[in-house]
């Protein structure tokens, strides 16, 4: 091809075009990188994105929330702090984050009672709380906590064997009464027998399992927090002789004799046909959020005996089609119709019953309870299984009153260690520090002698 200098001309002309518009590209894209945020999380589990429970609270902030950490610059964390309070402000504007270098602010440290290098200080409405250690899952229980109104004291009733909230046993609950406490609840017991009431201020009273005989006067003080308008969760095992069948009549539930038989339990390899594994939820608050299986030990089945003037009733668990109530001994063969009572599946083992009551000053309340046919699902022996413990967190969030609160239970970050094997990792050594240098500089010499002989 013959250039002249008219075709010269033109190729200039379509080289500086070409320059200018791969500049007002790179401008463009560089304005719309500052107007727009895109983000894309390939890593294991997303990690490194905002759990959904977390995301749902985020959503529920309506005024503001200052986040303020105290990390020197030296501290290799700063980084992984600006990283996560980014990812809570570029969903939720309400949240302000600051950090400040401790050794330039000693009226802060002291004003926020600060006391080592990387702690941060949340605040909302007035309210505060310090956090020593720092991740996803801290920082949204700690600003679930600050959203909550007032005190929340759940009440477990105590005096008739029940399952301690504070006891060390197996089938005590004192991991779920500290999950309880790290979101904000403040946890007592009751003796009726000292103290004859209720307290007014309690949010829910539980009633875990009493396994020996409530006096009378204790039943009519349960009575009185019911008529009252007072929460309850009640946690009754199979074949217990507590003698609260007046509650039952008052809550107009049915709870069926004998134990809950699933043979579908199997197929996780357990060797025994009296746990019950839930994957059928009811719609309701409580259960919209869980999505895993959840297991429950020697539960019972509920019915509910009312109609809609009394109560609106839900039924919250559901077993399966092929499970039933066995009433007759748990040994031998045994099987479904073989005795008296005996119901097939699928049976339900817990209920939510909620209704508006009138109380002294005239105000409408509305009432809610919660009743399962199991107390060990959340013992510490059994509540780490499947959903137990988001389970049993979103119930007492709901009958607290704390819908917005639901299903916060943020994501932990899969395992992000990789332990190799004492012969993987003598393979990966020889493979690339040997074979493929060694590889690399004979290949070299190969060339190289080819190149000479031409």
């Amino acid at each position: 091809m013959k250039i002249d200098r008219k075709t010269r001309v033109q190729l200039r002309l379509q080289s500086a075009l070409s320059a200018l518009l791969l500049i007002v590209l790179t401008a463009a894209l560089a304005w719309l990188s500052t107007q727009y945020r895109v983000r894309i999380d390939l890593t294991q589990g997303q990690r490194n994105s905002l759990g959904e429970s977390t995301l749902r609270l985020l959503e529920q902030i309506d005024r503001p929330v200052h986040i303020q950490a105290f990390v020197s610059p030296s501290n290799a964390i700063r980084e992984t702090y600006q990283d996560l309070f980014n990812r809570y402000r570029s969903v939720q504007p309400e949240i302000d984050y600051r950090i400040w270098n401790p050794d330039l602010v000693p009226e802060k440290l002291k004003e926020y009672g600060i006391l080592r290098d990387g702690e941060i200080v949340i605040e909302m409405d007035g309210r505060r709380e310090n956090l020593p250690r720092v991740s996803e899952a801290t920082v949204t229980n700690a600003i679930a906590r600050l959203m909550r109104q007032g005190e929340r004291f759940i009440v477990f009733l105590e005096g008739h064997g029940e399952r301690a909230p504070f006891g060390q046993r197996n089938a005590d609950f004192n991991v779920f009464a500290g999950r309880l406490e790290q979101k904000g609840f403040s946890i007592e017991t009751l003796n009726l027998v000292k103290s004859p009431e209720v307290p007014d201020n309690a949010t829910t009273l539980v009633i875990a399992d009493a396994v020996t005989e409530l006096l009378p006067g204790e039943i009519q003080a349960i009575a009185r927090w019911l008529d009252r308008g007072g929460n309850l969760l009640w946690l009754s095992e199979p074949d217990s002789r507590n003698n609260l069948d007046a509650i039952a009549e008052y809550l107009d539930i049915e709870l069926l004799p004998g134990v809950i038989i699933d043979p579908s339990s199997q197929v996780l390899g357990l060797d025994r046909v009296d746990f019950t594994l839930v994957a059928d939820y009811g719609r309701h608050p409580i259960t919209n959020a869980i999505n895993a299986i959840s297991l429950y030990p020697r539960a019972r089945a509920i019915d509910y005996a009312g109609d809609e003037k009394d109560w609106k009733a839900t039924a919250l668990l559901y077993s399966s089609a092929s499970s039933w109530n066995e009433t007759g001994p748990l040994a031998g063969d045994i099987g479904a119709g073989d005795n008296d009572g005996e119901q097939t599946g699928p049976l339900k083992l817990g209920w939510a019953l909620t209704r508006s009551i009138q109380q002294a000053d005239g105000a409408l309340k509305t009432q809610r309870i919660v009743v399962v046919g199991d107390a060990d699902f959340l013992a510490s022996q059994f509540i780490g299984n499947g959903a137990n413990e988001p389970l049993g967190i979103d119930i007492i969030n709901w009958l607290s009153y704390d819908d917005a609160l639901i299903a916060v239970n943020p994501k932990s970050a899969p395992d992000t260690e990789l332990d190799l094997s004492r012969n993987a990792q003598i393979f990966i050594f020889v493979t690339f520090m040997l074979v493929l240098p060694l590889g690399l500089i004979v290949t070299g010499i190969l060339v190289w002698r080819r190149r000479r002989r031409r």
